[in-house]
């Protein structure tokens, strides 16, 4: 049966944005500014600011939240930017004042022949686009009407890449022919619409200290924090995991402002055991939320959400966090993955050469044609100047992390989402590690150790007892789980 879109009647459109030559109709849309012909819009409830020069005159706007993590503050009020009279040295320029901020955002600029739209240092706050019409967006809804987005609608694509199992769109693909995904590292140029790669440009030494790179990701991710607490109520993510023990470690200052969560349910039943052993023995305000289903109705506003681009368990129950939308923040671990080899296999080595083929297999999903075309393309632009182990982390955070985790942005509902381990500086340090703290996940192990060694304590994910034989167990029973990872490992 060939899947079709469902398009709920009811859209939300919270947080969203659209960028034109020409208003977009969608009710309840403003207009936010023009810039040199551009216009951008937005929902009511989507934050934006003015970019400006140092005379004052606005060159661009700036949509999502943005944390001055140096001055522990959010960006709010407007951002003025270093612009060069020298258009050689505006470049330069713009990655200094752009990236020195974390969080969420989007950054139009239009002034003195630069048009350019982009991303965080993840593309958090994912960007859509139609180079023929010469539109972008949030997302898929705001480029095509419902009747376009039912034709336009890649049904065969999306069945071969198991988009209702566990599958999603890599490589600048989206469910609907013709629009491209922005991917982070990429700016998308507005003169003729075609991405172009801005970070990273130049080769990584890969000699970075651990214990020092720790500290400083630790800085930046409370310091982040703190830009937050300043603002509202903050919730984190705590479960048995390494991402998020690194965080609580960093957190120690600010444990008091802090409330941690774990979801209760039948695939984190060792979460929740780790979670509420580390909650106890170290006095964490914790909350445990139970498993809560969507209905139909709100699982299709959900896809429709996300483009039709992902489905799995965030679908499904995405309203476990209804109970959050009291708080003001939730923080994440998002961002981790790239300071530990997530796409390396044992045998792989800086002078591993990698063609789609060799790559496409690790994402773990069925192989399709479109994807294997899209990811050629991709690595025209990092595989000449690149060693082989920085294309796979490269891979996992442009290719995987800016498509399937990013497209989700829009469906999260009920609480603002950051993670605070996503920011420019962060994945500097972490690609510029050594392949063995890599795959010793030493960053993380250094951190909890210089910061809360007694964290260490409680084992990462492991129960510590019996159970853990029974958990492995278990995973090996589960045929799609085993092949997806003999996908990732073998092809």
């Amino acid at each position: 049966m060939t899947p079709q879109p469902v398009i709920p009647a009811i859209k939300t459109w919270t947080g969203q944005f659209h960028i034109g030559r020409t208003r977009t109709s969608v009710d309840g849309f403003k207009t936010v500014c023009y810039l040199g012909g551009w216009i951008v819009s937005a929902a009511a409830s989507t934050c934006t600011q003015a970019v400006t020069e140092a005379s004052g005159r606005q060159i661009g706007c700036l949509i999502g939240v943005a944390i001055d993590h140096a001055a522990a503050r959010l960006s709010e009020g407007g951002l003025r930017l270093d612009w060069p009279a020298d258009p050689g040295q505006r470049d330069a320029a713009i990655e200094r004042g752009l990236y020195a901020l974390a969080g969420t955002w989007v950054c139009v600029l239009a002034a003195d022949g630069v048009e350019r739209i982009y991303l965080d240092a993840d593309g958090t706050l994912s960007l859509v686009y139609d180079p023929m019409e010469q539109t972008a967006a949030s997302t898929t809804g705001l480029l095509l009407d419902d009747t376009a987005y039912a034709a336009r609608f890649d049904s065969d694509l999306y069945r071969a890449l198991d988009i209702c199992g566990e599958g999603w769109f890599p490589s600048g693909l989206t469910a609907h022919m013709g629009i491209k995904r922005l991917l982070c590292n990429h700016y998308l140029n507005l003169a003729d619409f075609v991405p172009r790669r801005h970070w990273p440009i130049q080769p990584f030494t890969h000699q970075g200290s651990v214990e020092t790179s720790a500290l400083r990701v630790a800085e930046i991710v409370r310091r982040s924090a703190e830009a937050l607490l300043t603002k509202g109520k903050v919730v984190a993510a705590l479960t048995g995991g390494n991402e998020t023990r690194f965080l609580l470690a960093a957190y120690r200052p600010l444990i008091k402002d802090l409330t941690f969560v774990t979801v209760e349910a039948p695939s984190t039943t060792r979460d929740v055991s780790i979670a509420k052993r580390l909650a106890e023995t170290f006095g964490l305000k914790h909350i445990i939320l139970p498993l809560a289903e969507a209905s139909p109705a709100e699982q299709a506003a959900w896809h429709y959400a996300t483009g039709h681009t992902v489905t799995g368990p965030n679908m499904a129950t995405h309203p476990t966090i209804r109970p959050l939308q009291n708080y003001d923040y939730f923080l994440g671990g998002l961002g981790g993955e790239i300071g530990r080899a997530f796409f390396w296999r044992p045998t792989d080595t800086f002078d591993s050469p990698f063609g789609a083929p060799e790559l496409v297999p690790r994402f773990g999903m069925p192989v399709a044609s479109a994807v294997l075309e899209a990811t050629e393309h991709w690595l025209e632009g990092v595989a000449p100047q690149f060693d082989g182990l920085t294309v796979l982390d490269l891979a996992y955070l442009e290719l995987r992390m800016s498509a399937w985790s990013a497209a989700q942005t829009y469906a999260q509902a009920f609480v603002e989402h950051q993670h605070p381990l996503i920011a420019r500086e962060v994945y500097a340090l972490m690609l510029d590690l050594p392949p063995e703290a890599k795959r010793g996940n030493l960053l993380i192990k250094s951190g909890i150790a210089q910061l809360w060694p007694e964290l260490g304590e409680v084992p990462i994910n492991r129960y510590g007892d019996y159970r853990d034989t029974l958990h492995v167990l278990m995973r090996a029973a589960d045929g799609k789980r085993v092949a997806k990872k003999l996908r990732k490992l073998f092809g």
